[in-house]
């Protein structure tokens, strides 16, 4: 349930960075989400900023760790990379992923 709800939301998010096409729509589609979205291509999302969004825009709450063991299986699935975030103190501890949606 929890996964099926992220990857439904993650493919309405990389639906929408494939519309941006100028700093007017970028600006737009990170309003629409609440949520920061940067790259060079206007496709990167970290997990901080997904579960953010999650809470205010879509109405779902989604515990950390929780996010954190089910993106990597639901960025697969879907074909997306993600890269894991560390902890400066505990280099070994995801604390975060970056998601690229496409």
């Amino acid at each position: 349930m929890k996964r099926q709800i992220l990857t439904e939301v993650l493919i309405e998010l990389r639906k929408s960075a494939l519309t941006i096409d100028s700093k007017e729509s970028w600006k737009e589609v990170m309003k629409k989400y609440d949520m920061i979205i940067g790259g060079a291509r206007f496709n990167k999302i970290s997990t901080i900023e997904l579960e953010h969004s999650l809470k205010s825009t879509f109405n779902y709450e989604i515990d950390n760790d929780e996010m954190l063991e089910l993106i990597p299986q639901a960025c697969h699935a879907l074909g997306m990379k993600t890269k894991p975030m560390e902890l400066l103190n505990l280099p070994l501890k995801i604390d975060a992923y970056t998601i690229d949606l496409f």
